[in-house]
């Protein structure tokens, strides 16, 4: 069974937590990991590179980790890890 301890959620051994990337692109993601061409498809796939999303519509950072994307994506994390990109099982296994 995958379980995760997400970096993005969790301080890690040093008391941090991973911050959001800001993308050439104009999305906010999770982690600066996920900003590869690999990551990407799982990330449209899961919604947080919807065009309402980009931050230059006229979000807030708040308006953005707050919409139901972000919510669904945390939720996947914690609760269907088998469904998050790869690049989370590689860098956030619960060890």
């Amino acid at each position: 069974m995958i379980t995760l301890k997400p970096r993005c959620m969790y301080k890690d051994n040093n008391g941090v937590v991973m911050g959001i990337a800001y993308c050439s692109d104009g999305y906010l993601l999770p982690c600066c990991w996920l900003d590869t061409e690999w990551s990407k498809k799982t990330l449209v796939e899961l919604g947080l590179y919807d065009n309402e999303l980009k931050l230059e519509n006229n979000n807030s950072v708040e308006d953005i980790v707050k919409s139901n994307q972000w919510k669904s994506f945390i939720r996947i994390l914690q609760e269907e890890p088998e469904l998050a990109p790869k690049k989370c099982h590689e860098k956030c296994k619960n060890d």
